[in-house]
């Protein structure tokens, strides 16, 4: 379930989305980039789960937060998974923590990682919770606060970002700095800065996700070649090769996998 955030929060916060699985036995799910960070706040107390990061056996945070992706992650999860990911902007980890938004990439993070002893009254609040509504009110409380005390949101990068989702990713470099009057090596020490990736990288995981909107909504009698070159892939191929190292899978293995959760994230 996709739901939004109040809305002083809606520059920051992409969305929300809750994620159930009622499956008690150990399972494998899969999360790959969409081009926006989040956190994660698990909503039972009794999940296990095991990452790169984490061992499996040990006990779920209270909270953890992740950067942008390079690769897909796996998570194996035991018991009843009920999680609130607060999918923010692209920007937003910048402006949250203050550090460099690519000294985050690729990571798992608990809020004391990044702010410290500061966290901690924010972090039991959250795991004392007793409903969905409490656990939304005391994360959006910790993020305005934090919101408020940051730099403030950057207007170039407000605007690119704007046209490379209006153009679904498919906007040329040259005609991108031209609009915003900035050299491209200006560009890429924002982009690295504020989100993580140069702005190559963000553009070709947006146009990844515009055309995985359209892919599932192919009807089974579509043809993907036409979806393909609309998302500017010069052949299936090219295609084929790049979903597999974003995703882990050819298209045809995300298209009959029917436990998608979200458009990113999987059951196997």
């Amino acid at each position: 379930m996709q739901f939004e955030p109040s809305k002083k929060l809606v520059p920051f916060i992409r969305h929300y989305l809750l994620l159930h699985a009622n499956e008690m036995a150990e399972m494998t799910y899969r999360l790959f980039s969409d081009g926006q960070p989040g956190i994660v706040v698990p909503l039972t107390k009794n999940m296990l789960i095991s990452t790169s990061d984490y061992p499996f056996g040990e006990q779920l945070p209270s909270m953890f937060i992740y950067g942008q992706m390079s690769a897909y992650r796996d998570l194996k999860i035991q018991g009843q998974m009920a999680l609130l990911v607060v999918v923010l902007r692209p920007f937003a980890l910048n402006l949250l923590f203050g550090m460099s938004a690519d000294e985050l990439n690729d990571g798992i993070f608990l809020p004391t990682d990044l702010i410290g002893a500061e966290a901690i009254p924010f972090e039991r609040k959250v795991a004392k919770s007793k409903s969905l509504h409490e656990v939304i009110n005391t994360v959006e409380s910790f993020l305005l606060e934090r919101f408020q005390k940051s730099s403030g949101l950057n207007h170039d990068l407000l605007f690119s970002l704007e046209l490379i989702d209006k153009h679904e990713g498919l906007i040329r470099m040259e005609n991108l700095l031209k609009e915003l009057q900035v050299s491209e090596r200006q560009l890429e020490r924002l982009y690295r800065r504020q989100i993580g990736v140069s702005p190559k990288k963000f553009m070709n995981v947006i146009r990844f996700q515009h055309f995985l909107k359209v892919f599932r909504d192919l009807s089974a009698e579509s043809k993907l070649t036409r979806a393909v070159y609309q998302a500017g892939y010069y052949d299936q191929s090219h295609l084929n090769n790049y979903f597999k190292t974003m995703t882990g899978i050819t298209p045809l293995e995300y298209r009959l996998n029917v436990n998608k959760l979200a458009i990113n994230f999987m059951r196997f």
